[in-house]
């Protein structure tokens, strides 16, 4: 039988939410999955909307209005000799399958199904304000400890299928090229709860070496398997960086060749991107960094090793980033100069071309005013040395701008 937590005091009711809506929520999301778009992550802002969450009590859980999609429940159970694999579980049969020897990872995809998210909350123990952050979504990337579970929050990056050659060469509110959506980990007693947004995570090499029995990953604990997931979250990025990095190359090259508008807004689209990419990265190393202290719950010394090498990959992520954020400054600046370089040219040309025609302009305009006693006028050879003259004028005032290097 899996184990409930007491209940709390009268005064924390809002832990209640999943009892009193959980078949209400379930029963709405079955009519209504067949007519549910795809789960898909949020695309994330510079500034997310929290100011609706003003006054709410600690740890309340707010039921979404619209029908949501249920979320899915797998578990992968393995010891060092076997993995059993199981779909479509309910939370007290993920909590009875983490009862066994051996270590249980439970993943829980889509955290809108707020019933889901509190039962399984509740068959696990959790405190209710780390089932109030894994619903919602806007977290910063943090390490936090609840009685006997270690809660891990981070920010999970996955590449797109769009060409690498194309991504990120055009401006735009969507992310062309890659997808963040935060990923919650909860470390227990020989147990990984992970909670995603959406289909589709960045795991499935985990998935993999737990199917073969490749690497140390059986024969370890479950903070290793914490570890291994937090290391593919890590690893992840460095995709996205590489795409970016070339994309930043392509627009340095366009910036000084071809100094187009469009070319300032995929600058300037680009650089907003790394600016939430650098917001989801860069409070990870906290998070690995208090991993490797001692007196953390669960986590053994033979772990650590490992940890501190995903602290070292994350670090060079995090000076890319660094880099790129200052290259894209140096291409906006290249690209004002390259712009005023050509314009400057153009002004260049459109004064040679004035100051040629000035003489020129005040001959034909001498000679054209209606007097008449104009000696010239009536010289049979005038004509003939008035353009003499004006390409005389002409050509001597282009063999000055070429010794002056003025063109």
């Amino acid at each position: 039988m899996a184990r409930r937590p007491p209940r709390p005091p009268d005064g924390r009711r809002d832990w209640d939410v999943g009892e009193q809506i959980a078949g209400r929520l379930r029963e709405a999301g079955r009519e209504a999955g067949q007519l549910l778009a795809p789960l898909t992550p949020r695309v994330p802002r510079l500034v997310e909307r929290r100011s609706h969450a003003l006054g709410r009590a600690p740890g309340l859980l707010v039921v979404p209005e619209a029908p949501v999609r249920p979320a899915r429940v797998t578990a992968f159970h393995y010891t060092e000799g076997g993995v059993e694999e199981h779909d479509g579980l309910s939370a007290e049969a993920a909590r009875a399958l983490a009862d066994r020897p051996g270590v249980t990872w439970v993943d829980v995809v889509g955290v809108a199904d707020v019933a889901t998210v509190d039962a399984v909350g509740r068959a696990f123990g959790l405190h209710p304000l780390v089932v109030e952050d894994l619903v919602h979504t806007t977290q910063r990337p943090k390490i936090e400890t609840y009685d006997e579970t270690l809660f891990v929050v981070a920010r999970m990056v996955q590449a797109t299928d769009a060409d690498p050659e194309a991504a990120y060469a055009t401006a735009g509110e969507d992310a062309p090229g890659h997808l963040i959506e935060q990923v919650s980990l909860v470390l227990g007693p020989g147990w990984v709860l992970s909670f995603q947004e959406a289909e589709g995570d960045v795991f499935d090499a985990v998935r993999d070496r737990l199917r073969r029995g490749v690497g140390r990953i059986r024969a370890s604990g479950a903070d290793y398997l914490l570890y291994a997931l937090l290391d593919l979250v890590v690893d992840h990025v460095f995709v996205t960086l590489e795409r970016m990095g070339d994309a930043t190359e392509r627009l340095e090259a366009q910036a000084l060749d071809d100094p187009d508008p469009a070319v300032q807004a995929a600058i300037s689209a680009l650089r907003r991107e790394v600016v939430v990419l650098r917001r989801s990265v860069w409070p990870l190393r906290e998070v690995l960094a208090r991993l490797q202290d001692e007196d953390v719950l669960f986590v053994e010394d033979r772990t650590r090793p490992y940890l501190r090498d995903a602290a070292d990959h994350l670090v060079q992520a995090i000076e890319i980033i660094e880099s790129l954020r200052e290259v894209l400054a140096s291409t906006n600046d290249l690209y004002l100069s390259a712009l005023g370089t050509r314009q400057n040219e153009v002004m260049k040309v459109l004064t040679v071309v004035g100051t040629i025609f000035l003489p020129l302009g005040f001959l034909t305009g001498l000679y054209g005013m209606n007097f008449d006693d104009i000696p010239e006028l009536h010289w049979r050879y005038g004509y003939f040395a008035l353009l003499g003259v004006m390409a005389l004028v002409t050509v001597g005032a282009l063999a000055y701008f070429r010794k002056n290097d003025w063109i």
